[in-house]
């Protein structure tokens, strides 16, 4: 799948809210909750670049960047061609990133970030990614999820929602690539 640009990457901030309150936004996030990832939109009918995209988000990196290092690790420079997950975590390495493959049955067993496959259709074995972000309780704020979805032709109020039920296949488990930044070799 693929991106609406203006420049070569469109990229929209993710801000809401986090107010002693817990108010919520529209997209269900607290008042005053901002983001640390910032959206980037898939291309629109030019690749299956929604992986791509949840890496730009998670490193802070224009999606053409994202492309030339998928296509240093072996993805085809044009046409469709899917990013497989060891694709994704290699580029993440070259980031700082750690990602491993696991699998769950709920979004209760899910990491703080993670790339989870949306709309997952067992029958393909096939599904798209978007980034999940779990957020820890403070004093100020209980704890909650959403995820950012880098779809061009999603309703922009589902590009950031904590409505995840929706992304879940019923009776599947749930496919991600937990992220966590890597540590140096002998340090914990």
């Amino acid at each position: 799948m693929a991106t609406k640009t203006k420049n070569s990457v469109a990229t929209k901030a993710v801000k809401s809210a986090a107010s002693p309150k817990s108010a919520t936004t529209e997209g269900g996030l607290p008042e005053g909750f901002v983001s640390p990832f910032t959206r980037v939109e898939m291309q629109p009918n030019i690749r299956i670049d929604d992986g791509l995209s949840c890496l730009a988000m998670i490193t802070n990196q224009p999606l053409d960047t994202i492309m030339n290092d998928a296509v240093k690790h072996g993805l085809a420079p044009h046409g469709p061609d899917w990013p497989y997950a060891p694709t994704l975590a290699a580029i993440l390495r070259q980031y700082g990133f750690k990602a491993e493959e696991k699998e769950c049955a709920t979004i209760d067993a899910l990491p703080d970030v993670a790339l989870i496959t949306a709309l997952y259709n067992p029958a393909k074995q096939f599904g798209r990614w978007v980034l999940w972000h779990h957020v820890r309780a403070t004093e100020k704020v209980k704890s909650f999820h959403y995820v950012i979805d880098p779809a061009y032709f999603v309703e922009p109020k589902f590009f950031v929602t904590t409505e995840i039920q929706r992304l879940i296949t019923p009776k599947s488990p749930i496919y991600y690539l937990e992220i966590s930044k890597a540590t140096a070799k002998g340090k914990a």
